[in-house]
């Protein structure tokens, strides 16, 4: 199972629908309706059948619906977009460097990989408690990280990061608690759209590299969302397997 499926709340949608312009979401969106409705012979063998499909479909729909309603919402949330992006594009740069440290260690470490492996966030909504778990195994390995990594620097830089990141706005603040209401709810069938177009690539590459589906990768990837949460993933390393040490009689 990908890694990145799992439940996600309302509130952590919201989190992540933010990143997003959103008539970019809209156009991957239909991209992608039209490839799961093409591939759907293959897809609902993987979990994406035809009542998946409908509830991505409605959800559309219903985006579809909020933004032709509400336009200065839209508006705001283009506007703040771009602040945003800056603030979690530096919070994805920390989280990155220190990943990096953190996992030259880690390779010969098994329990600090597993660590690791729970440290990094996935995604946009992971991020501020990422960083905060990432800092905690930063202090418990400090006197094994070398000294040009600038641990104390790093460790400085934390809170206001996610400072940062708790003060990005969701929306252009206005007097108006509609406009405001009505951009959460954007940011929410963003992050809904976004996550089940993640979700559906997922299935849809494993079921390309078993030779089920006669289709290319590249096919079932981000084409308008690249910026997306972390541009450049660290991938820790792989717990080390413990080896049975055995002697001669």
């Amino acid at each position: 199972m990908p890694r990145n499926s799992r439940y996600v709340t309302d509130a952590q949608l919201i989190i992540i629908g933010r990143r997003y312009n959103c008539d970019d979401v809209a156009e991957e969106a239909n991209e992608a309706l039209g490839r799961w409705r093409r591939d759907l012979p293959v897809l609902g063998s993987y979990g994406h059948g035809r009542t998946a499909l409908a509830a991505f479909e409605a959800d559309i729909a219903t985006h579809a619906s909020l933004r032709a309603a509400r336009p200065d919402a839209v508006t705001d949330k283009m506007s703040a977009v771009v602040v945003r992006d800056q603030r979690v594009s530096e919070a994805w740069a920390w989280v990155d460097r220190v990943g990096a440290v953190l996992g030259t260690l880690a390779s010969a470490d098994q329990t600090l990989a597993i660590a690791l492996d729970a440290a990094v966030p996935r995604d946009d909504a992971g991020l501020e408690a990422g960083i905060h778990a990432l800092a905690t195994l930063v202090v418990e390995n400090k006197d094994k990280v070398d000294q040009d990594a600038e641990a104390d620097k790093r460790l400085a830089e934390v809170d206001p990061l996610c400072a940062a990141l708790r003060a990005s706005p969701a929306t252009v603040q206005t007097s108006k608690s509609r406009t405001v209401a009505d951009s959460a709810q954007i940011d929410l069938f963003d992050g809904k759209l976004y996550t089940r177009i993640r979700d559906l690539n997922a299935a849809a590459r494993s079921a390309i590299r078993n030779g089920h589906l006669q289709a290319r990768l590249h096919e079932y990837t981000f084409h308008r969302l690249k910026r997306s949460g972390n541009p450049n993933p660290v991938t820790p390393p792989a717990p080390t397997p413990v080896v049975q040490q055995t002697t001669g009689a």
